[in-house]
């Protein structure tokens, strides 16, 4: 029997290839996340991981709205909703700028630190494990790859450096 993929004209990956790298890099990211909300909702009630990584991207000067949507890949429309969502649980806080009163600043408050620092020791312990797997060498050598991957999208990759 034929299958309807085959039908569809879509081309099939080869079969000795095994799962292709959009579906491997998924089941990382499903690892990661799993870590960061395995306590998640008894420590930091109401946060998802989009609204961890937003907190992460808030540099501890503050950042406008424009700049955080365009490093998050978001809509100001649709940033501006996480940070107000976030403003009402006591995450971060925002601003109007004194000479422009159109521009958002937004801050991460103490209890958004705290929420960092949960996030970030997750993601510790999923790369902890993940250099006990690989071993140290290969673990740097998978690092040192994804990095050179990234190069195309330099401004978010200092972005994330600096955060």
């Amino acid at each position: 029997m034929t299958s309807v993929n085959a039908l569809s004209g879509r081309p099939q990956p080869p079969a000795e290839r095994g799962a292709h790298i959009a579906g491997l890099f998924g089941l990382a990211l499903k690892h990661l996340r799993a870590e960061i909300l395995a306590d998640s909702e008894r420590e930091f009630p109401g946060l998802r991981v989009s609204h961890y990584r937003l907190l992460e991207l808030i540099p501890d000067s503050g950042a406008r709205i424009t700049d955080l949507a365009g490093v998050a890949g978001m809509t100001k429309q649709g940033l501006g909703q996480h940070v107000d969502y976030l403003q009402k649980l006591g995450y971060t806080e925002s601003e109007r700028l004194p000479d422009d009163r159109r521009v958002r600043l937004v801050r991460r408050t103490g209890k958004g630190d705290e929420a960092v620092a949960f996030s970030l020791a997750a993601i510790g312990r999923v790369e902890t494990a993940w250099k006990k797997q690989l071993g140290p060498e290969r673990y740097e050598v998978l690092r040192t790859i994804l990095l050179e991957l990234c190069q195309p999208f330099a401004d978010e990759l200092e972005w994330l450096e600096k955060a």
